[in-house]
């Protein structure tokens, strides 16, 4: 399947959302809500998935209140609209409770069995029952060979940026911002690691594996990121598959590289 044009009604809708048009709001509304609640269930849980819903889709509502919003492609608005409400309260509770104790990987693999993911073996599968150090190993074995350089020197010698920036023989700004690439790249790359491609996977299905981490991390490209929503919307294989990239992704903000004893790495919470 190759990425569809947007269909003319829908533009015309969102003209007049836009212009604020409550019916034609409504409308759009109607047509993408069960899309859109399949994503807040698979982000938030049954019970919780009618708020992050409602919540999200009143912002979109003030945005085009403002003038403002999509011309083309609401599913995608909209779903990003869900994601970015979803991460604003994994923050907020992140910041209002403390963050476990358990190595954070071990938590991550305990959740999905818990759901039912972690049952599943098919060759590729995210959840195919590999240690959980080993993904993380894996992860970081694909960076380059700079970026693992400084993850090791910040997280395993425990140097500061000063000091990693004299060490590599670079400028503490330079230090701090291959520091950041390196930890967003074990991110991509972990995650990575979660949605490897299946042998059974074909079409879009196939296409958009290689891309979740980047779409999960919102660095992929605009127009990949309409077809990926154009397929997600419309895809139960999928859409699953992303709701547990999102559930990971969340965690991120509490997490760095740590190795443990007796050279297991984990990505543990950060202090």
């Amino acid at each position: 399947m190759t990425p569809t044009a947007p269909h003319p009604d829908e533009v015309e809708l969102l003209a007049r959302a836009r212009a604020g048009d409550r019916a034609a709001i409504g409308t759009l509304y109607e047509a993408h809500r069960p899309a859109a609640l399949r994503m807040a269930q698979l982000l938030a849980g049954p019970e919780l998935a009618e708020d992050l819903l409602s919540d999200a889709f009143a912002r979109v509502v003030a945005r085009f209140h403002e003038g403002g919003g999509p011309e083309t492609n609401f599913h995608g608005y909209l779903f990003t609209a869900i994601r970015n409400r979803h991460r604003d309260l994994q923050r907020r509770a992140g910041r209002e409770s403390p963050v476990s104790d358990l190595p954070w990987l071990l938590d991550v693999v305990a959740e999905q069995g818990q759901e039912g993911a972690g049952g599943r073996t098919d060759d590729g599968d995210p959840a195919r029952g590999d240690p959980p150090d080993d993904r993380a190993m894996a992860a970081l074995a694909r960076l380059p060979e700079a970026w693992q350089q400084v993850l090791a020197l910040l997280d395993i010698e425990g140097k500061s940026l000063p000091e990693v920036a004299v060490e590599l023989g670079i400028s503490p700004a330079a230090a701090s911002s291959l520091a950041y690439r390196a930890r967003e790249g074990l991110r991509r790359s972990y995650l990575d690691q979660l949605a490897r491609p299946v042998r059974s996977a074909t079409g879009e299905c196939a296409w958009l594996r290689p891309h979740l981490s980047r779409y999960v991390r919102g660095s992929l490209p605009a127009a990949l990121r309409r077809r990926a929503d154009d397929h997600l919307a419309g895809c139960s294989t999928c859409m699953p598959l992303l709701g547990e990239l999102e559930r990971v992704n969340a965690r991120f903000q509490f997490i760095r590289f740590s190795p443990k004893r007796g050279a297991r790495t984990t990505l543990a919470p950060s202090q």
